[in-house]
């Protein structure tokens, strides 16, 4: 705290005046939140049900400036093994490629945090549709 990067507060209105937000846009967000919380299922974010347990209801509360430092997709294009884009019935879409942090199915809601990995995929998804593109054009 004393460093500017974690904040605390008694109220959810005290909390939004100390990280520059609107407190009714929080208090909106909060309530949001704790809605599904009540019902055991999230249709917002749609987080795991055993997740949604505990509300914020009490102080007191807490925010905390990030960073980020992992760059992913968690959801994004359907594609399939040769990088081809899927439609919702997971058929082809005929000379579409999508690659890198555009796709899903690589990572779910943990995605891991080391430096780069989201590059490597890019990199070997990228040479993966780029070969399967050509041969696309060669043919059409």
């Amino acid at each position: 705290m004393s460093q500017g990067a974690v904040f605390k507060a008694d109220s959810i209105q005290e909390l939004a005046e100390k990280i520059a937000v609107d407190p009714a846009n929080l208090t909106a967000t909060v309530n949001r939140y704790n809605e599904p919380v009540v019902e055991g299922k999230d249709l917002n974010l749609y987080k795991d049900d055993h997740f949604m347990t505990l509300p914020v209801k009490e102080g007191p509360f807490y925010a905390v400036r990030a960073n980020s430092t992992t760059l992913g997709t968690v959801g994004g294009a359907l594609v399939n093994e040769h990088f081809e884009a899927l439609n919702v019935k997971r058929q082809v879409i005929d000379g579409i490629y999508a690659v890198g942090n555009d796709v899903s199915g690589l990572y779910d809601s943990s995605y891991p945090t080391i430096e780069g990995l989201s590059n490597a995929f890019a990199w070997n998804s990228g040479r993966i549709a780029g070969r399967y593109a050509s041969a696309y054009a060669t043919k059409n």
